[in-house]
């Protein structure tokens, strides 16, 4: 607070201070050394281990996928109901005559993948990937937010159609990018979604579980093999993000 008084209220200063500090910088590892001194960290010995923002973790999908949209400025996009009442964003926001919202509203345009900051914030209507995982309370105001592990967490990372759709593409940018190598494919996977390549154990178990999913899509329908890989792909993919390699930042 002295510091930013002695600059001149210079916030580019104390941004700059901030973020080229020691401290700032850390990774969360944790040593035996720091374990034993300061298990709380109190003394901000490493970095504290963060969860991804529920807007963060919506925009880093997209990112990943190839869909995220940087259009800057504009209106926000409208959230709205579909057709089995889940909070999807829109081209607009419809009612019937009487008032009421209407459902089975199609998500469509470019907007359906733009940034959450400029997506609809509405008390009675958050959307839907937001909600497990501690958007801002806005009844009546949020002045810090909570942070939670619960089950409905993972239940979206599973279910979501907005997950899926995500998960999709990214294994299809994953062939695209890499072409037919599954071992490249896997790696390449690690890198985008966790940071970090995978380790022999990690790319053995990852075959495995791609070559016995392969086979039992193949048995369940018709669909040819590359096909049947690229499904068994983008379930890969989607217990990669909904690891805790991907949700926490270290």
């Amino acid at each position: 607070a002295a510091e930013f008084v002695d600059s001149g209220w210079d916030l580019k200063h104390i941004h700059r201070l901030i973020l080229c500090s020691t401290v700032y910088q850390q990774t969360a590892v944790r040593s035996d050394l720091l374990q034993r001194v300061d298990p709380e960290n109190q003394l901000l010995g490493r970095m504290s281990v963060r969860r991804l923002e529920s807007e963060v973790l919506r925009d880093s999908l997209l990112s990943l996928s190839g869909q995220l949209r940087h259009k800057m400025g504009g209106p926000a996009a409208p959230v709205s109901l579909d057709n089995v009442g889940q909070r999807v964003v829109v081209s607009k926001t419809q009612y019937d005559p009487s008032g009421r919202l209407l459902r089975d509203v199609e998500s469509v345009g470019e907007d359906k993948y733009r940034r959450t900051i400029y997506i609809q914030v509405r008390r009675s209507l958050p959307l839907g990937i937001l909600v497990p995982f501690d958007i801002p309370t806005l009844n009546p105001n949020c002045t810090k937010r909570t942070v939670s592990n619960n089950a409905p967490q993972s239940l979206q990372m599973m279910n979501d159609p907005f997950v899926i759709e995500q998960v999709n593409a990214i294994a299809a940018r994953l062939i695209d990018e890499v072409g037919d190598d599954i071992p490249g494919q896997i790696a390449r996977a690690w890198r985008l979604i966790i940071g970090k390549s995978p380790s022999k154990f990690q790319t053995e178990n990852a075959i495995a579980f791609l070559t016995d999913l392969e086979l039992e899509l193949r048995s369940d329908d018709d669909d040819d093999a590359p096909t049947t890989h690229q499904k068994a792909l983008a379930q890969l993919c989607q217990a990669l993000v909904a690891s805790n390699g991907f949700l926490y930042v270290e």
